[in-house]
């Protein structure tokens, strides 16, 4: 019994967290990491939300970044740009 609630439990959790891509594909094409954020908007359009926020590089330093959020076919997309290019691509169900 214990077993079967521990299985379930790991399924679960599984579905809570974001998956890191390297590209997403829009009706007009790809959106891939180092891609232009006018090329994003081209190709997937306007996001249904955004907000900003501040990230840290490897060295500490800190940038401004803007998270746009995306639903495409059921799931949710989350495209970070970093200095007017794309940074990076989460997904979650």
């Amino acid at each position: 019994m214990k077993i079967i609630i521990l299985a379930i439990l790991l399924t679960l959790s599984s579905t809570v967290f974001a998956t890191s891509v390297d590209s997403v594909r829009g009706s007009f094409g790809f959106v891939s990491l180092n891609d232009s954020h006018n090329k994003m908007i081209d190709v997937l359009g306007d996001p249904k939300s955004s907000y900003s926020h501040v990230i840290h590089d490897r060295k500490g330093w800190p940038h401004k970044a803007t998270t746009y959020l995306y639903p495409l076919d059921s799931v949710k997309y989350e495209i970070t740009i970093v200095d007017g290019k794309v940074y990076s691509i989460n997904w979650e169900r």
